[in-house]
């Protein structure tokens, strides 16, 4: 019988744990409102008033499609980039997961990521609420 591996770093248990109550909390939520026959309302907008960086994106793809650009660009102006980095993200996990390889994004991958929800806040704060 191998032996068993060590016990995880104390900060490695609370990062398991808090990651493991947001999502509960993130399900149940939804949940409470999906029994409702109601759209969710985003969390992080319902508790603080803000918008998040990616709200308004199914609405900004539905213009895009329809060929409403410059609507598309106001409920979004970052959703073509963030649906292509969530292509990729996806495809890179579907790998690792499909090669049985540990899940893990490359730090560029990460700093991509960090940079355009950045900047997609930054253009949702600095537009009309009414795109909110």
């Amino acid at each position: 019988m191998p032996p068993s591996p060590p016990p995880l770093p104390w900060h490695r248990r609370l990062l398991r744990l808090v990651g493991a109550s947001a999502l509960a909390g993130y399900l149940a939520w939804n949940l409470w409102w999906l029994t409702r026959w109601q759209v969710p309302p985003s969390i992080f907008k319902a508790v603080t008033g803000l918008p998040c960086p990616t709200t308004g994106g199914t609405r900004s793809f539905l213009c895009l499609v329809r060929g409403e650009w410059q609507e598309s660009l106001r409920y979004n102006a970052l959703t073509v980039p963030l649906l292509l980095l969530l292509a990729v993200t996806l495809g890179l996990l579907g790998w690792q997961l499909a090669s049985r390889r540990r899940l893990r994004l490359p730090p560029a991958l990460f700093w991509a990521w960090a940079a355009v929800l950045a900047a997609a806040w930054v253009l949702k704060l600095a537009g009309d609420p009414m795109y909110w």
